[in-house]
């Protein structure tokens, strides 16, 4: 019988593999399946690998790439930032059987392939907020920015400029961030700053990963055997996982809470992951909500209060959801995709909870319409989350109850707001269909209410005959319209269709104006589908979308 040696894991350079991504050397096999990473879970790989936690093994096959038991490929983007690198040219190479999604991750942020994430139509560049990580807790250093989100860019690249942050892909050259960090940067004056920021650059140089390497004589079905093993089991723990173990000792079954809660709440149980009811927990105590010391918080609990404040976490994080999905009165999401931030679900969480222990009415509820909608077109809940999210709570609070509102509310402009947005899952984008929904939007044909939450988000002036014109996909240029009446106006030009839709409202252009008011679209805008100038149509209706924008967020107060 053949002796076969136990596979073992042994420590590697996570940024070597990374390195070796690039170079070529290190490939995917073609049976595994493309980069589908969100930028949030991005985030979060990040945060763990600066924080020092485990973020799971890796399993490689060591082969010559003419020899190759399996076919592979190259990290996707790869050819757009380094055209020469092929693995033939190397006589080993390494085929990531398990941990693709975690090295491509890595590999996009470090080298920015000018490639879309999964749900985005641009590439997103990551960026750490050296100022934001002096508190020595990174959550809230990671910035991840779209590429088409010109305003957002513009304030990254001042804060680049104040040596306030950097890209990602400066630590993928050591050299360049050495020069950064000795020569050029004035911001980091103290010895205390200069040495937190280089201990979590010597922790994401000097990560390493257990890698299980399998030698070219491993049989392919002991591969394949591995390969199951290893990706049916080898989940990392999560902070929830981690609080789950720290309360079983209380007699709490956190699990079986958790349970309950989604049988109770399907819809914000889907909006949130389970940690956001430990985040509420954490509000509701005061407390700020950073990983670091949430377990901290939960273990100050008894077992009495930590089941007083999971109930009342839960029933505020429901009244929540109900508040970000309701239509009127609401914020107008058709569903938990249309959330414009679902992280903004556990402010909204705590701040309700606040409205309710003071007894509060319509200016308590006015002032919270106005924090929401500005934190949406602001993106407040882009970046800094975590301490974003106390000092809300905290500062939002003391308005309430005649205070001031937060600085950065009182000081914003709605003029510095660019609703020209085609980034389906921004939270401006989200944040304007919203509003339409809140509008009344009404079906295009009949001029009548409609199940909103059945309807396409799809473009008024048709995609197959504009799509020469930039802004075609611009939500200036979308809404939703129900389906039955959207095939009446198919690869239509507005020319065309509106002849349709008037007669549809008995042949009175006023009557249709009405209907096409409950989506944002004036006079003028009508008058601009009537001539098929799609320009002009996108004038007259950020003109609109910016009017109401001002209305919501604007107040006094």
């Amino acid at each position: 019988m053949q002796v076969v040696e136990t596979p073992k894991a042994n420590p590697e350079s996570l940024l070597a593999i990374v390195q070796g991504a690039y170079q070529g050397k290190v490939v995917i096999p073609e049976f595994q399946r493309s980069f589908i990473w969100p930028r949030d879970a991005i985030e979060e790989l990040l945060v763990s690998i600066l924080q020092g936690y485990f973020i799971g093994t890796f399993l490689i096959l060591d082969t010559q790439p003419d020899k190759s038991l399996f076919p592979f490929r190259v990290v996707e983007g790869l050819e757009k930032v380094n055209g020469h690198a092929r693995p033939e040219n190397h006589a080993t190479i390494r085929l990531i059987l398990d941990g693709q999604q975690r090295l491509t991750s890595l590999f996009y942020v470090l080298y920015e392939p000018p490639i879309p994430l999964r749900f985005t139509s641009y590439p997103y560049r990551f960026f750490f907020r050296v100022d934001l990580a002096l508190d020595e807790d990174p959550s809230d250093a990671i910035v991840s920015v779209s590429r088409g989100d010109r305003r957002r860019l513009a304030e990254v690249e001042q804060l680049i400029g104040q040596h306030r942050a950097i890209p990602f892909s400066t630590l993928a050259d050591a050299d360049r961030f050495f020069e950064w960090f000795y020569h050029e940067q004035r911001f980091l004056e103290t010895e205390r700053d200069k040495a937190i920021i280089k201990a979590f650059r010597e922790r994401f140089y000097q990560f390493m990963v257990p890698v299980v390497a399998l030698s070219p004589d491993t049989g392919k079905a002991n591969i394949v055997n591995i390969f199951e093993r290893i990706n049916s089991s080898g989940v990392s723990l999560s902070l929830f996982d981690l609080a789950v173990a720290r309360l079983y000792l209380k007699g709490i079954k956190l699990r079986h809470l958790w349970d309950d809660f989604r049988k109770a709440d399907k819809g914000a149980t889907q909006a949130v992951q389970p940690e956001a009811v430990l985040k509420v927990i954490a509000l509701l105590e005061g407390k700020e909500t950073k990983r670091a010391s949430l377990l901290d918080i939960l273990d100050a609990l008894d077992h009495d209060r930590f089941l007083g404040r999971w109930n009342a976490a839960t029933r505020y994080l429901s009244e929540a959801y109900k508040r970000a999905t309701s239509a009127p009165g609401g914020y107008g999401a058709v569903g938990p995709d249309w959330i414009p931030y679902t992280t903004m679900l556990v402010p909204l969480a705590a701040l309700l909870h606040r409205i309710d222990e003071c007894k509060g009415g319509e200016d308590m509820y006015r002032k919270l319409d106005r924090w929401y909608w500005a934190s949406v077109f602001s993106q407040k809940y882009d970046h800094a989350v975590d301490s974003g999210t106390y000092a809300d709570v905290r500062d939002v609070g003391g308005w309430f109850e005649d205070g001031d509102p937060p600085a950065w509310l009182a000081s914003m402009s709605p003029d510095v707001i660019d609703p020209d947005v085609d980034e389906r899952r921004s939270a401006v984008y989200k944040g304007l269909m919203c509003l339409v929904v809140l509008k009344g939007a009404r079906d295009f044909c009949t001029g009548q209410a409609v199940p909103l939450h059945e309807c396409e988000d799809d473009h008024i002036f048709p995609r197959a005959k504009f799509k020469r014109h930039a802004r075609v996909n611009s939500i200036l240029n979308r809404t939703l319209i129900y389906k039955e009446c959207n095939r009446s106006k198919t690869d239509k030009l507005p020319s065309e269709y509106l002849p349709i839709l008037e007669a549809s409202h008995g042949g009175r252009r006023e009557r249709l104006q009405e209907t096409l008011s409950t989506h944002f679209i004036p006079d003028d805008g009508l008058l601009a589908m009537q001539r098929d100038n799609l320009d002009a149509f996108l004038q007259a209706r950020r003109s609109e979308f910016l009017a109401e924008i001002r209305r919501r967020i604007g107040g006094s107060g």
